[in-house]
């Protein structure tokens, strides 16, 4: 989960960060030096979100034993719950090319 935040994030560095910082009074030109490298971050965050739902999964379907933390209902949830969290936030920064531009009016 943290690795698709992660990649996600970077991908919003080429696009986005430079807006921001601009925003804020900064030079931000050295963050467009990102652009070429959107795309792998970008499979590395669909990716590792992808593995993250893939195990989640596994886990579920397999046999825990009794007392262990897998084997708990709440764990699962929170665990799952968080999952769909992370997804939202690299939703967010993955899409941030199509909004940013309505945001940052300049």
């Amino acid at each position: 989960m943290i690795g698709g935040i992660g990649a996600a994030f970077g991908s919003l560095l080429c696009c986005t960060g430079p807006l921001v910082l601009a925003s804020a009074g900064m030079s931000g030109a050295a963050l467009a030096g990102f652009l070429p490298y959107r795309p792998f971050f970008v499979v590395a965050a669909v990716g590792l979100l992808w593995l993250a739902f893939h195990l989640v999964e596994r886990e579920d379907a397999a046999a825990c034993e009794p007392g262990a933390t897998c084997a708990s209902p709440v764990t699962r949830r929170r665990v799952r719950n968080l999952l769909w969290i992370a997804t939202a936030i690299s939703v967010v920064f993955l899409s941030s090319p199509l909004w940013a531009r309505f945001v940052f009016k300049g």
